[in-house]
């Protein structure tokens, strides 16, 4: 599996060696998707895939307007 980082949009946690980000990755050279995914960061530096998912940006404009419906009780 190939992919491209196209955009970093942001971190949503991080501990030693893992990050939770939202990017915009293109994956084996297809066209680009938002991307909530789970990142390992070796010892070399070097960025790998985990677990996550990726949504065009229909999915991510349905995502957003669900969301903007939960109460977190705050």
């Amino acid at each position: 599996i190939s992919f491209e980082i196209v955009k970093h949009i942001g971190v949503i946690s991080k501990t030693d060696m893992h990050t939770k980000e939202i990017n915009i990755v293109s994956w084996n050279g297809r066209e680009p998707v938002y991307d909530v995914r789970v990142w390992r960061t070796g010892k070399d530096g070097v960025k790998s895939p985990l677990k996550g998912i990726s949504m065009n940006e229909t999915d991510l404009l349905t995502l957003k307007e669900l969301l903007s419906n939960v109460d977190l009780g705050v």
